[in-house]
C-alpha cells in the first residue's frame, strides 16, 4: 500500500480510503473500523487543530501490513507503542519499535517503508505536529532557539526515547480516556502537551524542565484564566482558546497554572464538574448513571471512581446519606 502524505492529516484519510474502512464522526473525533479482511480493531483520530492531531491505533492485522509512505511534508511526531512490533526503513536507516518503547521523529521529503506483523495486537499512540505548530509553544526567542535545536537534533531520524513511569502513565491515560466531546478534546490536548514536557525532560532538548519564574503580569493572566475556567467549565475552552483570551503562550499557561494553583486546567474543570454532580444528585434528583452522563462521563464506573476520590464516598452512598438525613429531619420529635 502506497500513501503520499503532503500534510500531516493525510495519513489517516488516505489509509481509510485504501482499505475502504467505515468512519464514524463525533465532533473533531473520527473512528475508523477496520474491514474484517484487513483485520480487527480501529483507529481513532482526534483533530486538535490544523497542524496537530492525535492518533490511537488498536489493530490486529490478518496479514502483514506493509506501507510505503512518501512523507512529502515536514512531520514532527512523538509516538508510544503499548504493544506490537513496527519495522521501518528510510534513507538507508532502520528502526525496530517493540512493546513499551517510544519514538520521536522529524521527517520531510523522504520515503518510509513500514511493516507491522500479522496476528499481533498493535496498540499505538501518535501525537503528530507540523514543525510550525510545535514552535508555536515557544514563549520567546530563546525558547524558540532551544526547540529549533531539538528539531535539528532529530531531523531525518526515528529515535527511541526512555520509557519513564511518567511517560507510560500519561500514554495510558490518553488511551483510556472516557470523556466525551469538548471535555475529551481538552483532556487530550492537555495530555499531549504533558507528553511533550516529559519527553523534553528525558531527552534534554526543549525548554520544559524546572520551576517557572512568574512575573506579576503572568500571575494576573493566570488568575484571569482561573476565573474563565470556573465560569465556562460546562463548555470549557481549549488550551489555545484560553491562551488567546488571557494573552499568554499555551505552554507557559499550562505550566504556570499548575505551579500557581496546584492543579492542571483539566483538574479544575473536573473539580467544577464534580461540584455540579452534587447538584444533579441533590436538587435535580438524577440517579448515578444519569448524573455521570450529564457531567461528561460515558462510563458510570469511572464517574464513581472520580467522585469517590473527590468526596471520599461513592455517589450511591452519598445519595443514601441524603435520604437518611431527609427522613430524620421529617421525623416527628417527641416532646
Amino acid at each position: 500500500m502506497t500513501l503520499n502524505v503532503t500534510k500531516i492529516h493525510d495519513l489517516f484519510d488516505q489509509f481509510t480510503r485504501k482499505i475502504n474502512g467505515h468512519i464514524q464522526q463525533r465532533d473533531r473525533e473520527q473512528h475508523l473500523t477496520i474491514p474484517s479482511h484487513i483485520g480487527q480493531g480501529k483507529i481513532t483520530r482526534t483533530h486538535i487543530r490544523p497542524g496537530m492531531e492525535i492518533m490511537m491505533t488498536d489493530i490486529t492485522f490478518e496479514n502483514d501490513m506493509i506501507l510505503h509512505i512518501q512523507e512529502a511534508c515536514s512531520l514532527f511526531e512523538i509516538s508510544y507503542c503499548m504493544s506490537g512490533e513496527i519495522y521501518c526503513e528510510w534513507s538507508g536507516k532502520t528502526s525496530q519499535t517493540v512493546t513499551h518503547t517510544g519514538n520521536v521523529l522529524f521527517l520531510e521529503d523522504v520515503k518510509v517503508y513500514e511493516e507491522k506483523k500479522a496476528g499481533m495486537r498493535n496498540q499505538l499512540l501518535e501525537v503528530r505536529f507540523s514543525p510550525e505548530q510545535l514552535l508555536h509553544y515557544a514563549e520567546d526567542v530563546i525558547e524558540q532557539r532551544k526547540m529549533e535545536t531539538w528539531l535539528k537534533h532529530h531531523h531525518g531520524n526515528i529515535d527511541q526515547y526512555p520509557n519513564t513511569p511518567a511517560i507510560y502513565k500519561c500514554v495510558s491515560e490518553m488511551l483510556h480516556c472516557e470523556h466525551l466531546g469538548t471535555m475529551k478534546r481538552l483532556y487530550m490536548e492537555s495530555k499531549a502537551l504533558e507528553l511533550i514536557a516529559f519527553f523534553g525532560e528525558s531527552d534534554g532538548y526543549g525548554s520544559v524542565g524546572g520551576n517557572m519564574s512568574l512575573h506579576r503580569s503572568d500571575i494576573s493572566k493566570l488568575q484571569q484564566a482561573h476565573e474563565l475556567v470556573q465560569k465556562h467549565y460546562e463548555q470549557p475552552y481549549s488550551i489555545r482558546e484560553l491562551s488567546k483570551q488571557v494573552g499568554m503562550n499555551e505552554f507557559k499557561l499550562k505550566k504556570g497554572f499548575r505551579e500557581l494553583f496546584g492543579m492542571t486546567i483539566f483538574e479544575l474543570v473536573r473539580q467544577k464538574r464534580m461540584e455540579k454532580a452534587l447538584w444533579y444528585l441533590e436538587v435535580a434528583n438524577l440517579n448515578v448513571g444519569e448524573t455521570a452522563v450529564s457531567v461528561g462521563y460515558s462510563n458510570a464506573s469511572n464517574f464513581t471512581e472520580n467522585f469517590r476520590k473527590h468526596y471520599g464516598c461513592n455517589p450511591s452512598d452519598y445519595l443514601k446519606r441524603i435520604r437518611q438525613s431527609d427522613i430524620e429531619q421529617n421525623r416527628p420529635h417527641n416532646r
